[in-house]
């Protein structure tokens, strides 16, 4: 039944599953090496459309996808590391327009945060809420709510560690923030339960 119970079970539920997670870390990175309004789109949206696709179809996606979920797991951790490295390596040059890489910064936003939200404990959830309580749009509405505030908080703190640590250590700390996260999706994936 939809209604504002199922809707702030969902709030509260996906706020607490995604504060520390490996998207709000690949976030935080983005955030602190490119024009914050795309990642912030790029990450909402990628969070968005994972969350209706669990709302909508979650019960037959999986079921459909149960045998590839830890592959596709370990395939976006394996992305995570790659481009944590790519970040380490790359230099580009430093200075105050950031914005020339909006539509690169939104694109990847979305694709990280979308690869490694397809089925973690999150969607997971969102699949579970949606199906227990049959309110499909209220699960999905406080879902995209929480994951959408966890990403503007994700933006603001990649932001803020912009502007106060030297380039080079952001270059590092992104580096070891999207190896984290790599791990993380890949031992998650890989660990039963």
């Amino acid at each position: 039944m939809e209604g504002l119970v199922p809707f702030a079970g969902a709030l509260g539920l996906i706020v607490v599953l995604e504060l520390g997670d490996k998207t709000q870390l690949a976030t935080i990175s983005l955030a602190a090496r490119n024009p914050w309004p795309s990642v912030f789109l790029g990450a909402a949206s990628g969070l968005i459309l994972v969350t209706a696709v669990g709302a909508g179809v979650g019960l037959l996606l999986a079921e459909f996808l149960r045998d590839w979920i830890v592959a596709i797991q370990v395939g976006g951790g394996l992305i995570f590391i790659v481009f944590g490295a790519w970040t380490f390596l790359h230099e580009r040059p430093e200075g105050p327009d950031r914005t020339r890489d909006s539509k690169g910064a939104f694109v990847t936003a979305f694709t990280m945060n979308a690869l490694a939200e397809l089925g973690d404990k999150t969607q997971l959830a969102v699949v579970i809420l949606a199906a227990s309580t049959a309110a499909p749009l209220s699960v999905f509405a406080g879902a995209s709510l929480a994951l959408t505030a966890v990403a503007g908080a994700s933006v603001a703190i990649g932001t803020a560690l912009a502007r106060i640590l030297r380039a080079d250590r952001v270059r590092l700390a992104s580096t070891i923030l999207f190896i984290a996260a790599g791990v993380f999706l890949i031992v998650e994936a890989l660990l039963p339960g």
